[in-house]
């Protein structure tokens, strides 16, 4: 297997230091609004964050939203042979569950999740989102409850979407890729991993200075893939085919308001593949899945600050056809409505404070897994103060009280500092609470599914507790002319983490296995990250995350967690219209759901992109050149890995 040493890794995330000499004020002003729900400076923001632009997304090979996730320090993508890719934030997840997730999405500020719904096969909350309606992604390191609420406990992740403009202009995209390893298998046909995506996106005026709106439509069409040497027991990766239309208006009735209505529709047609060696045979389930979200509100300036209300509504269906023949087809449908409101008070001497709640409702109609629907309601109020101590210091309290019809009451409390005294120095930390609520399948008395291939059969369990955090960080970040040089530490302690019981009983007809507390889990680890502009064509960006993870009831480390990961992104600018890039993305050792280590692992991407003219830039080059595969290597990764594989882009604007 070919490697790229660690220590290299980790060498070029701190090789930014020596030459970060004079402080740049640009550099420091990328403005974020997840981290306060207003505006701020990425420096001043009382979170660790990072920002993934527009210009970087067109920059990279990326083909959804999680494949630029990939390079952000501290978050590790989960990638296994059918579910939608896992966001793990700081070694935050399940050990033995891919459902579970510590991470919140969310679209312009708002949520988006089916999660309730959708204990497999497909979601929509990242993957529906074309590439060119991006503004920016905002990711959020660390709890967030204490301003949304549940699912925030480990991080969040903010889609901001581009907002129209006067005048009228049309961009988009049409790509496909192709692993080298495509020898179609004989057990299923047109396996060879192929990927074609083409998106559009407009935005404009309807009405001048008054009437805005904006459009998308993204499309991808993606091959199984199951090499012809795979080996016995390789199940293959799911083939799909997305189609997803979104759109929105805003209107200005005065210089003060605005009143704006969002609506998309997506569709999910996956095919999940099982392979049986004993029958060198391949057996395959079917789900189709669709939703419908639109929002609707209204935001407003004042002499005092801002006000901003909506509502919002998500509907989601999804139909499974498993290959079993003891799991009986379903139709599973979620409904949510959500309305948040908010305050924020800017008049307020050396203060800024906002103040809001939300009430939400979800209620779930699974009649094969459930003797009956289900609901839960959800009600939550909060504030958040942001100090101005002085010129240098800003301190942030925040709180967040949430009602949960079943599992009662909960207050998330955090507080932050931020301090800006020493030339091209910032220091931050804080302390925060996280705090997860049971998903309606999970705590439900009367939830039955069989899984395993059938050889098992999981129910919920009406005793779960609600899962919560506590979080402690520090930052410094050094930041000059030509890049920065950041570090951060953390420790992470979630009591009553949630996860399915791997120690099942028999019940005479089938092994149940239900969902459990784990008493304690710790993780803690350090972040470093740097950029340096070496030329002015020539600009490194790296990072490196050490993790250690710990189940404390059993002494265990966190399955799937590796300890460590690091990005290495070299970029050259040769002329105007000429970008090349490399990339090395590096997983360290880890351990598997039975406690095995699992070798580490690097993968080297290449790539280049040409600006044609004002219209049109092709992009091209070749994920993991040295042809890194997983499963030849060890069955046990979560992760899989399709090898070599070429990609060519079109890239269009009018």
């Amino acid at each position: 297997m070919r490697r790229y040493n660690l220590s290299l890794a980790v060498a070029l995330a701190l090789s930014t230091a020596p030459s970060l000499t004079h402080a740049n004020d640009n550099d420091t002003e990328v403005m974020v609004v997840t981290a306060a729900q207003h505006e701020t400076s990425i420096k001043d923001a009382p979170a660790s964050i990072s920002v993934i632009t527009s210009e970087e997304l067109n920059r990279i090979p990326a083909t959804d939203i999680t494949t630029a996730l990939e390079n952000v320090a501290g978050v590790h993508i989960l990638r296994n042979t059918g579910s939608e890719p896992k966001v793990v934030i700081r070694g935050l997840h399940n050990q033995n569950s891919s459902n579970g997730n510590y991470t919140l999405f969310l679209i312009n500020g708002r949520r988006t999740s089916s999660s309730e719904t959708v204990i497999r096969g497909a979601s929509f909350d990242l993957s529906s989102i074309p590439l060119s309606a991006i503004e920016q992604v905002e990711v959020v390191r660390g709890p967030m409850s204490s301003l949304y609420g549940s699912e925030a406990i480990g991080g969040v992740v903010n889609v901001i979407l581009k907002k129209p403009e006067e005048e009228t202009t049309v961009s988009g995209s049409l790509s496909n890729s192709l692993p080298q390893d495509n020898n179609a298998s004989s057990l299923v046909n047109d396996a060879d991993g192929e990927l074609a995506i083409g998106n559009v996106f407009a935005r404009g005026a309807l009405v001048p200075n008054s009437l805005f709106y904006t459009l998308s439509l993204d499309m991808s069409k993606k091959n199984a893939w199951f090499p012809d040497d795979a080996g016995d027991n390789f199940s293959p990766q799911a083939e799909q085919d997305r189609k997803t239309v979104r759109g929105g208006l805003s209107w200005l009735p005065t210089e003060h308001d605005e009143v704006y209505f969002d609506v998309a529709y997506a569709l999910d047609d996956r095919v999940e593949y099982s392979y049986f060696g004993q029958r060198n045979a391949v057996y395959k389930s079917q789900y189709d899945s669709e939703k419908l979200t639109s929002t609707l509100g209204h935001n407003r300036n004042w002499s005092w600050g801002q006000s901003d209300f909506s509502y919002f509504y998500e509907t989601s269906k999804v139909n499974e056809d498993n290959f079993h023949p003891l799991v009986k087809k379903a139709e599973m449908t979620q409904d949510n409505h959500t309305v948040d409101g908010r305050f924020v008070l800017e008049n307020v001497e050396n203060q800024l404070i906002s103040v809001g709640g939300q009430f939400s409702y979800t209620s779930v109609e699974n009649k094969r897994d459930y003797s009956s629907d289900r609901s839960v309601t959800k009600n939550a109020v909060y504030v958040q103060d942001e100090y101005s101590v002085n010129d240098d210091l800003i301190a942030t309290i925040s709180g967040r009280l949430t009602h949960n019809n079943q599992f009662g009451n909960n207050f998330s409390p955090r507080a932050y500092l931020v301090y800006n005294g020493i030339e091209n120095f910032t220091f931050k930390g804080g302390y925060g609470e996280g705090f997860k609520a049971p998903t309606i399948f999970q705590s439900s008395e009367d939830f039955s599914l069989v899984s395993c291939g059938g050889r098992c059969t999981l129910v919920g369990n009406p005793d779960l507790k609600p899962q919560t955090s506590k979080t402690y960080e520090f930052s410094t970040l050094y930041y000059a002319t030509r890049g920065y040089v950041q570090a951060t530490i953390f420790f992470n302690d979630v009591k009553n983490l949630i996860d399915r019981d791997l120690d099942p009983f028999f019940n005479g007809t089938s092994n149940i296995i239900k969902y459990e507390n784990i008493d304690r889990v710790e993780t803690k680890g350090v972040e470093l990250e740097g950029e340096l502009d070496i030329l002015d064509s020539l600009s490194l960006v790296s990072n490196a995350t050490y993790t250690d993870s710990k189940n404390k009831e059993n002494g265990m480390d966190i399955s799937y967690t590796p300890e460590w990961l690091a990005n290495v992104n070299l970029n050259w600018q040769g002329t105007e219209n000429l970008l090349l890039f490399a990339t090395v993305n590096y997983t360290g050792k880890q351990k598997d759901g039975q406690d095995n280590t699992l070798d580490d692992y690097s993968i080297l991407s290449l790539g280049g992109a040409y600006t044609i003219n004002d219209n049109f830039t092709i992009k091209t080059g070749v994920t993991n050149l040295t042809d890194e595969r997983l499963d030849k290597t060890d069955l046990d990764y979560e992760d899989t890995e399709m090898g070599r594989t070429y990609y060519l882009t079109v890239d269009f604007e009018f």
